[in-house]
């Protein structure tokens, strides 16, 4: 037969109040006790979390293949970028094209046939970009001397255009509206004399004789 409920409680209250009472000191004992196993269960994950992470940072990365390294460094073209700065023995030597950037049709065919009246070797010229002063010498690795000669024949001054990517000794003057005349072979070498050796430019590797052609 059931018992009402608030004797049931009274009950388990007397029997509450039965049970052996530990003393303070005992509680708090076994606390630091359980708080000691917590600390020590999280201090050893959290190592073992450091040392997975060590071995990631750590660890030896693989050497990137040849292939790789020559892809990531300059191109083999501008690390073995040849240069010659001699001086012609003859302008015969020299190829030339003339371009017209805005000068007259008469004065670049005049100018074409007084070069090539200098011995300078004269290409079949065309129509370059248009210039604002009176001429431009473009040449590449091949032509840096050549290209110091033809502009001392350029009376009226010229502008000098290295293009590493020309791989030829090829030297293109585009003629402009500003130009007059060319230079008389004394005024050709005093603009020597006054402009001195030609010098390399920074993105050649080496310098020396021009290749055989």
């Amino acid at each position: 037969m059931s018992r009402p409920v608030p004797d049931r409680l009274r009950e388990l209250a007397a029997e509450v109040g039965d049970l052996p009472v530990p003393p303070a000191a005992e509680v708090r004992a076994r606390g630091r006790q359980r708080s000691r196993r917590r600390l020590a269960v999280v201090t050893a994950a959290g190592l073992a979390l450091v040392a997975t992470a060590g071995v990631t940072v750590i660890w030896p990365r693989r050497p990137a293949p040849v292939d790789d390294l020559v892809a990531g460094g300059p191109p083999p073209s501008a690390a073995a970028l040849h240069c010659s700065l001699a001086l012609p023995d003859d302008p015969v030597e020299v190829r030339i094209r003339v371009l017209d950037g805005g000068a007259s049709t008469a004065l670049i065919d005049a100018t074409a046939a007084h070069l090539r009246e200098r011995r300078f070797t004269v290409l079949n010229g065309a129509t370059g970009s248009p210039l604002e002063g009176a001429a431009s010498v473009s040449y590449g690795p091949a032509g840096i001397g050549s290209a110091a000669l033809v502009r001392a024949y350029l009376q009226d001054g010229a502008t000098m255009l290295f293009d590493p990517g020309i791989r030829d000794d090829i030297i293109a003057v585009t003629l402009g509206p500003a130009f007059t005349r060319l230079a008389t072979p004394t005024e050709a070498n005093r603009n020597l004399v006054a402009v001195g050796e030609p010098t390399a430019p920074p993105q050649c590797a080496t310098v020396g004789a021009p290749a055989k052609r």
